[in-house]
């Protein structure tokens, strides 16, 4: 029993570090690219658009050395203007918030590989206004709450307990994302 209790000690010791925050900021997003869909259907079509995001915040526990339990919240917006009167014509927000497992399938003291699945629920909120609302008077602001993934196939880290990361995959964090993130 004195050897188990033991060894049990020893392995908590050996993973001090089971907690970990990050930040990060992504490129083609599913909100994005539901943007960019959307505005071409609608009386802001044609318009200039400009996107951000998402960027965001996660936070992770370890279970144990391999496998991870956390959340992710993103945030992306859109916005187009009319190119002929430079008036505002649509505003898209996205708020995501989705709980989260991560695989660390190679983890060294300085440099990691993992995968990561998140899902969960996308708050969107759209908001007609100027030339677009005239164009169209059926026009009308929503909200809207939708089902939203993350499915991370490659994520790279490097670094000490504040940590670079970088990862490849399809959902609201985008195609490609990066950020930093800190263990402790």
């Amino acid at each position: 029993m004195v050897v188990a209790a033991m060894m049990v000690t020893m392995n908590v010791n050996a993973q001090d570090e089971k907690n970990e925050i990050g930040v990060f900021y992504g490129v083609g997003s599913a909100s994005n690219i539901f943007s960019a869909i959307s505005s071409a259907f609608s009386a802001a079509a044609g318009d200039q658009s400009s996107w951000w995001g998402p960027i965001g915040a996660e936070y992770y526990y370890h279970l144990t050395p391999g496998v991870a339990v956390g959340g992710v919240l993103a945030y992306a917006s859109c916005k187009a203007e009319d190119d002929k009167t430079k008036q505002k014509d649509l505003s898209e927000t996205f708020i995501t918030v989705m709980p989260s497992v991560k695989f660390n399938w190679l983890r060294k003291k300085n440099f990691g590989m993992y995968s990561a699945l998140s899902a969960g629920v996308m708050f969107a909120s759209v908001s007609v206004e100027g030339a677009a609302k005239t164009a169209d008077p059926n026009a009308k602001d929503e909200t809207v709450t939708r089902f939203m993934f993350q499915a991370t196939a490659l994520g790279l880290e490097f670094g000490g307990n504040l940590r670079g990361f970088v990862e490849a995959g399809l959902g609201e964090k985008g195609t490609l994302c990066g950020g930093l993130r800190y263990r402790f």
